[in-house]
């Protein structure tokens, strides 16, 4: 007798993602048919498989070289509201496959603001001629504003939540070694906070030339306290490219609640140990931390994954994909990958739980969130049922007599 394979027809979202960028979640097709419209210049014969081909890390070596693929795409993102719009929709749907609950999703507004921008070495070289703030970069069509850009992504996150049913949130992003932009970044998070932006971020390599080189400028530092005086909340990109070291400046110095990645916090007891104790999250994503060659760059005796010390001392991580544009992977083969490791599915349930306790989302979103995650778990309020009569020894009940008059009474 033949099986007939089909797939389910109803998955209860019960995932949630803290660490994806969007400019590194975008659907390959997308892209290319963005290029082929634009009369951009596509790697190879110019065919579909040729493009995606140029996206692999195929060597992993460092973070520089593992966002290099973005090179070969990212200029038909750059200006585009519609395109930007687009992607920010088709994000929402391809998270509700994946069965993600809540979201939250990661980006640099000026990345996608005309001028001399793009992702090289790590970081972005930006255009010395922009604003001081980043607000406003000319195009031929007048200003484009940073201000643009987020309305554009969260026009089309909204209209993804109302089709797909999947909540996403917004994460703003610094750029190491853009300082320029910080200031009006902040001021993004400030203005859009009530519409879903939840978050300020700073990203790229935090190594540079030196294991700490990108790690002190005095302008990211201050837009970082700044925004923890304002209430807004805190992740940052460390132990990634860079030392134990950097994670201890991002909790002490930058105020961070989240660490994106942390992988290399474990190469030092004493500053892992203040992260547990302080509740710091880490935000893991396991496929990209060999690609960026993270795991490579350890320098421990051990070259274990740290996720696996992470599930054994029960400290708080969560499972993200980070570029699947680049590492060609869904939650799915995240969860797979750990899996192999011998994770359980309480551990992968833990660090969903542990993923939604750690959003940003306000209190009481987040508490729906986590009732939704029991709901689709099948968590339920249990407590013994009372003994019956045949095992246990009660008083009876007296008659219960009601009169309609006094004169009833007897």
């Amino acid at each position: 007798m033949d099986m007939i394979m089909e797939p389910l027809k109803c998955k209860p979202k019960c995932r949630v993602q803290l660490h994806i960028h969007l400019d590194g979640a975008i659907r390959h097709e997308t892209l290319w048919e963005v290029m082929r419209k634009k009369g951009l210049k596509l790697p190879g014969s110019g065919s579909l498989d040729d493009f995606r081909d140029s996206l692999k890390v195929k060597e992993p070596q460092d973070l520089a070289h593992f966002l290099k693929g973005f090179q070969n795409f990212f200029d038909c993102l750059i200006g585009d509201l519609e395109v930007i719009e687009r992607i920010s929709y088709e994000f929402v749907e391809d998270q509700a496959k994946q069965s993600v609950a809540y979201c939250e999703t990661r980006f640099c507004p000026q990345l996608f603001l005309p001028g001399d921008t793009g992702h090289l070495n790590g970081s972005v070289n930006g255009s010395s001629e922009a604003s001081s703030n980043g607000k406003c970069l000319p195009n031929g069509d007048g200003c484009l504003q940073s201000d643009d850009i987020v309305k554009a992504v969260l026009k089309g996150i909204k209209r993804g939540e109302e089709d797909f049913g999947t909540k996403v949130r917004v994460i703003l992003c610094c750029i190491r070694g853009c300082s320029q932009w910080s200031w009006d970044i902040l001021r993004l998070c400030e203005e859009f906070r009530d519409q879903g932006v939840v978050a300020i971020d700073i990203a790229g390599d935090e190594a540079g030339s030196g294991e700490e080189a990108n790690i002190n400028d005095p302008v990211d530092i201050a837009v970082f306290q700044a925004a923890k005086e304002k209430g807004i909340h805190r992740t940052v990109h460390s132990g990634e490219a860079g030392p134990a070291q950097c994670v201890q400046v991002a909790v002490e110095t930058y105020g961070a609640e989240r660490i994106g990645h942390g992988y290399r916090v474990i190469e030092d007891e004493a500053i892992y140990d203040m992260c547990k104790r302080e509740g710091i999250h880490f935000e893991t994503c396991p496929h990209s931390s060999y690609l960026t060659g993270a795991i490579k760059s350890l320098k421990c005796a051990s070259k274990r994954h740290p996720v696996l010390r992470f599930a054994e001392d029960e400290a708080s991580f969560s499972i993200s994909t980070d570029d699947p544009t680049i590492t060609f992977t869904t939650l799915s083969d995240e969860y797979r990958l750990l899996s192999q490791w011998g994770f359980t599915e309480a551990q992968i349930t833990r660090a969903n739980f542990q993923a939604a306790l750690h959003s940003f989302l306000n209190p009481d979103e987040k508490r729906d969130l986590v009732e939704q995650l029991k709901e689709a778990y099948g968590i339920i309020d249990y407590s013994l049922p009372v003994a019956s009569s045949s095992t246990r020894m009660s008083t009876p009940r007296k008659p219960s007599v009601t009169f309609g008059t006094w004169a009833e009474r007897t």
